[in-house]
C-alpha cells in the first residue's frame, strides 16, 4: 500500500514537471517569434534600371519607435543614396532614393518588430541605369541611424541585453526547478507521516 502511494506521488510529480516544462518552452518559442521580411523592392539579387524608392513589407505591423526603423542604400562607392528618411505605414517601410553610378548597391535595414525586438538585414541588388545623384557621405537621417552608420545586420540583442528566448528559457527553467523542489519536499513530508 505504501509503495503504491509513493508511486502515485512520483507519477503526479512527473506530470506536473512535464506540464511546467511544456509551458515554459512554449512561452520561450512565442517570445522568439519576431516579425520577418516578406518581400522587398528591389528584391535580393535584382538588377534594376530605374529605382525611386525602396519598399520593404513585413509579416506584421511594425512598431514606430523613434529611429528604430531605418532603411539606407549604400552604393559601390560607399556613399548613401537615400533622399528622404524612412516612412512607416503598418507593415511597410518606404525610403525615397536617387541612385548614382551603375554598380552593386545594397539596402541595409533595421525594423522594430511588433514584439518590440529589432530585426535587420541586407539586400544586395545591381543598378544598371543612369546616375541621378552624387550620393552623400552619410545618411540624410544620420541621427536616426547613428552618425550615418548602417543598422547592424543581426537580430541579436544589444550588448548586455537578453533576447526573449533567453528570458523565456530562464523563467521556464526556474519554474521547473521550483516545482521539483516543492514535489521533493511534499514527498518527504508525506513519507515521514506514513
Amino acid at each position: 500500500m505504501r509503495s503504491r502511494n509513493a508511486l502515485r506521488r512520483v507519477l503526479a510529480g512527473a506530470a506536473v514537471i512535464a506540464a511546467a516544462m511544456t509551458a515554459a518552452l512554449g512561452g520561450a518559442t512565442a517570445a522568439s517569434a519576431h516579425d520577418s521580411l516578406v518581400s522587398s523592392s528591389p528584391a535580393e539579387g535584382d538588377a534594376v534600371s530605374t529605382l525611386s524608392q525602396v519598399t520593404l513589407d513585413f509579416s506584421a505591423n511594425l512598431l514606430g519607435a523613434d529611429g528604430g526603423n531605418v532603411v539606407i542604400v549604400v552604393g559601390p562607392d560607399g556613399r548613401h543614396y537615400e533622399s528622404a528618411c524612412t516612412e512607416l505605414a503598418g507593415p511597410t517601410l518606404t525610403t525615397e532614393v536617387a541612385l548614382g553610378a551603375p554598380g552593386a548597391y545594397q539596402v541595409e535595414w533595421r525594423a522594430v518588430s511588433s514584439d518590440g525586438h529589432p530585426v535587420s538585414g541586407v539586400i544586395p541588388f545591381t543598378y544598371t541605369g543612369e546616375s541621378t545623384s552624387a550620393g552623400a557621405e552619410q545618411s540624410p537621417c544620420a541621427s536616426a541611424v547613428g552618425a550615418g552608420e548602417a543598422a547592424p545586420a543581426s537580430d541579436a540583442p544589444a550588448a548586455g541585453g537578453m533576447s526573449g528566448l533567453t528570458i523565456g528559457l530562464l523563467a521556464g527553467g526556474g519554474a521547473v526547478v521550483i516545482v521539483g523542489i516543492l514535489i521533493v519536499i511534499i514527498l518527504r513530508t508525506r513519507s515521514r507521516e506514513d
